[in-house]
């Protein structure tokens, strides 16, 4: 089990050995904190890429997502890589786990599609243990608003996105349930310029059969393994102003807080 994560903890790091995370994954998990043996349940894990990674740190891993067919997918991903894991369709506003079952969670890129985010916060407070910890990401308020006004079909998808956060905005509702915040990432900022521009690009029909495909080539060879040095550092410049996601990691507290001095209830 060691043996997984140390060769987990390696992969999540280009080959020049510059400490980053691969370009399209938004969750650091040494930022979090992951530690082999942990439990550990992703929210929202679509095809399960970062249960693959948790798993691979050595956790005993839980996914949760109401799409059956990514659950499907997700669950053979696990099997032909050789490692452990569950998964459960269920919704994350109603978890059916009992209280304080989990060390640490992560939930990315999904509370944007829930109309009211606050009873899934409230469901992840309920089931992380005292001290555990756990990840948010959701998108970045400027593509966001980009696509939102350029793409008509963004605003009109009944599936798509309820809610635009702004980078207070996700730190507040996450500290109203309890949690303390600990770490702040921006990341995949050459995703956000992709997508910007994908969106730009279906409102002039004489320029998009070239282009798009012309610009889906340019992101192949952005993602492609080994990553491209310069690829990084683009992106890396590119979060400082246009990033893709909003990463918050937060902590459970241990004990209750104390109540101020003079406060009644």
């Amino acid at each position: 089990m060691h043996h997984s994560s140390s060769n987990a903890t390696h992969r999540d790091k280009p080959r020049w050995g510059v400490a980053e995370l691969r370009r399209l994954e938004v969750a650091d998990l040494d930022v979090l904190g992951v530690r082999p043996g942990a439990r550990a349940l992703d929210v929202g894990c679509q095809v399960g890429r970062l249960v693959k990674r948790l798993a691979g740190r050595g956790c005993e891993t839980v996914g949760v997502d109401i799409i059956r067919r990514d659950l499907l997918a997700a669950a053979r991903r696990l099997r032909d890589a050789g490692l452990p894991a569950h998964f459960v369709a269920a919704d994350g506003g109603r978890l059916p786990f009992i209280d304080a079952s989990f060390d640490f969670i992560t939930c990315t890129e999904t509370l944007e599609h829930m109309a009211d985010a606050w009873f899934t916060l409230r469901e992840l407070v309920r089931v992380l243990k005292p001290g555990g910890r756990i990840l948010i990401s959701v998108p970045d308020m400027l593509p966001e608003l980009i696509a939102y006004h350029v793409y008509p079909m963004y605003r009109e998808d009944l599936f798509g996105h309820k809610r635009i956060y702004t980078r207070g905005r996700i730190v507040t509702e996450v500290e109203a349930v309890g949690l303390r915040v600990y770490a702040r990432r921006l990341r995949n900022s050459v995703e956000s310029v992709y997508w910007t521009l994908l969106f730009l690009l279906d409102a002039c029909p004489y320029m998009k059969p070239w282009a798009v495909a012309a610009l889906n080539r340019w992101r192949d060879r952005s993602n492609a393994e080994p990553y491209s040095l310069l690829y990084h550092v683009l992106d890396k410049a590119g979060n400082r102003f246009i990033p893709k996601s909003i990463v918050v990691y937060a902590e459970k507290q241990a004990t209750p807080a104390p109540s101020p001095a003079g406060a009644t209830y």
